[in-house]
């Protein structure tokens, strides 16, 4: 006997299934499928992230997935930066409502009943640099590094900073943070971002901060 699209679904080995698992899973024609595609959204048994990708409603009742966990699903390539890297990382102290991303594909933007998750795009070589696995939970997301959320700022906004205290007051950073903050990583990312301007930029900041800690010292 077959299984109706619940059975099939609540089969389905993830949270996440595309129209093309859809159609390997159904083996209707399109216009069937897309019928029971568009019943099963109107009884929420299935829920539209975007065009052809949707969440399976009866594995989540028990926990809503995590914004940042979508937001890789919705759009790939991609890594969580930006200003919702820098709130994750307790860099600034705003909540933020976007959830924003970096891709080196085209910008893009989706809106659901989840949020607004946005995509940047930022240059393909070396995308990674300074992008780590993180989970929360039993989600798990590429997210970036602080200074690495600030260099794709720098990129993705034109940031012209001229120094720290100009970081700081834009972002709302707490200097003691920048100050304890790592400079491996920013120095990889001066010398490798593929971005003059975000280099010189990046630059700057490394050469303040070292001459802060002299000081200090």
């Amino acid at each position: 006997m077959k299984k109706d699209l619940n059975s099939l679904l609540h089969d389905w080995p993830n949270n996440f299934i595309h129209d093309t698992e859809l159609a390997l899973l159904l083996q209707k024609s399109d216009n069937a499928r897309y019928s029971l595609v568009k019943r099963a959204l109107k009884a929420e048994d299935l829920i539209r992230l975007r065009k052809g990708l949707y969440l399976i409603a009866d594995k989540i009742r028990q926990k809503l997935p995590n914004e940042f966990e979508l937001a890789l699903q919705i759009y790939q390539p991609s890594a969580i930066s930006l200003e919702s890297a820098l709130s994750f990382h307790g860099w600034i102290p705003e909540a933020v409502y976007t959830t924003t991303c970096v891709t080196p594909k085209r910008a893009q933007e989706f809106e659901n009943k989840f949020g607004v998750f946005s995509y940047k795009h930022v240059p393909d070589q070396g995308f990674y640099r300074g992008v780590n696995r993180s989970s929360i939970g039993t989600a798990v997301m590429f997210m970036a590094a602080p200074w690495k959320a600030v260099a794709d700022l720098i990129y993705t906004q034109r940031k012209e900073w001229n120094n720290l205290a100009q970081l700081e007051e834009d972002l709302r950073i707490d200097h003691d943070i920048i100050m304890s903050s790592d400079k491996v990583l920013l120095k990889e990312l001066w010398q490798n971002y593929p971005s003059v301007r975000v280099q010189k930029v990046l630059k700057r900041f490394l050469s303040e901060i070292k001459k802060n800690q002299g000081k200090a010292s």
